[in-house]
């Protein structure tokens, strides 16, 4: 499994999550401003559903992972919902935590900052919401007096009303997991909202996006451009695209992409299985990606998966994860050899990332990958041919 599908599988599990524990809300709500908003967001409650709370705090600590010039010395997560994220990933994974408290106590030490560090450390900042990205500069400002560096922050959920762009113009650089607009296409193809709903709110972040550079340079009218670009790529921008496509939102994922994906002579790979460590795309799941295909075998032309799941033979099997030597890295990652996927597993197809971007030659890495693959192919077919 590549980078970005990981990335993806997280990002889709999550949002729809979020949505069934009443962490994103859709109707009319004031917010602190009091302006009315289409769209209401409450991280808060993720503190009563842990399982949640622990793929949360998983779906931060990779983002800083995969993010290779992301580095730190310690973690502080705004205060206060973001407390308990940065508390479970620095002790899961044993980082240095500081803390920032609101208000300086008028007794003891009368410190903002609790926690041991150095002067000229880099603390990475961790938040649940960004809107206009105040919260994070507010903590960031905090530890500069301290004389603590921020280069960079990670937000579970951003708003798209500037905080990006005003933190940048800060020097802190947003890295969000998931984006407003990314949450409305995957809600929308979930049949969870409707066209209508997803475009109020649309209206909504453009008519009040919080950040205006000095130049001027950023109107009210490229921003909805930017957001409403974004969600188009969703079924007709996609379907220009080499296409695969989770089943968790059933049949209508697929029926939005063959609308578009169809007069263009594109087919449409679905994600059946995954090679990350503990993955839930197994069972049934599964079993109800392969009923899709079959439903939909004018246009879906296969699967990404860990083995071969039908003997149809219309469909092609495709295997990520797929290395030299078997075995598994930090983040859940599990590799198998070209032999195991094409011989024992019967996959027709592997698709090999880090063993080929990772190798110093990697022309001849991919050769060497193309060969097994090959041999391991033709051995399948002269046993069966026995």
């Amino acid at each position: 499994m590549s980078v970005a599908t990981f990335c993806c599988h997280i990002r889709f599990c999550l949002i729809l999550k979020l949505h069934d524990v009443n962490g994103v809300k859709f109707g009319e709500y004031k917010l602190k401003s009091g302006l009315m908003t289409p769209i209401y967001i409450d991280l808060r409650v993720l503190v009563s559903h842990p399982v949640l709370m622990n793929q949360v705090t998983r779906a931060i600590f990779v983002t800083a992972e995969l993010n290779k010039g992301l580095q730190f010395d310690s973690v502080c997560g705004v205060p206060y919902t973001a407390l308990p994220l940065a508390t479970i990933i620095c002790s899961r994974h044993e980082l240095p935590m500081l803390i920032r408290r609101k208000e300086a106590k008028d007794y003891g030490t009368k410190r903002l900052v609790e926690g041991s560090f150095r002067q000229g450390d880099t603390c990475l900042i961790i938040e649940d919401t960004v809107t206009s990205g105040t919260s994070i500069l507010e903590t960031a400002e905090v530890l500069y007096k301290e004389g603590l560096k921020v280069t960079d922050a990670i937000v579970l959920m951003d708003r798209e009303q500037g905080g990006v762009e005003m933190l940048a113009s800060k020097g802190i650089k947003l890295h969000p997991i998931i984006s407003i607009s990314q949450l409305l296409r995957v809600l929308q193809a979930a049949e969870r909202i409707d066209a209508q709903t997803a475009q109020s709110v649309l209206e909504f972040i453009r008519d009040n996006n919080t950040f205006r550079p000095k130049n001027g340079t950023d109107s009210p009218a490229s921003k909805k451009l930017c957001v409403e670009q974004k969600l188009e790529l969703s079924y007709s921008e996609r379907a220009k695209l080499p296409m695969n496509a989770h089943a968790v939102p059933g049949p209508g994922v697929v029926k939005g992409l063959s609308a578009v994906g169809k007069p263009l002579a594109r087919g449409c790979l679905l994600i059946a299985q995954m090679s990350s460590q503990g993955s839930l795309a197994a069972g049934e799941y599964t079993k109800a990606v392969v009923q899709m295909a079959e439903e939909h075998s004018d246009f879906v032309i296969g699967f990404i998966c860990g083995t071969k799941l039908t003997e149809r033979p219309e469909f092609i099997h495709m295997t990520p994860g797929v290395q030299m030597q078997a075995g598994g890295d930090l983040l859940g990652q599990q590799y198998t050899t070209p032999e195991e996927v094409v011989y024992s597993k019967a996959s027709d197809v592997i698709i090999v990332g880090r063993g080929i971007l990772a190798a110093s030659d990697r022309v001849e890495a991919a050769e060497l990958y193309r060969k097994s693959g090959w041999d391991a192919y033709r051995k399948r077919v002269g046993q069966s041919s026995i």
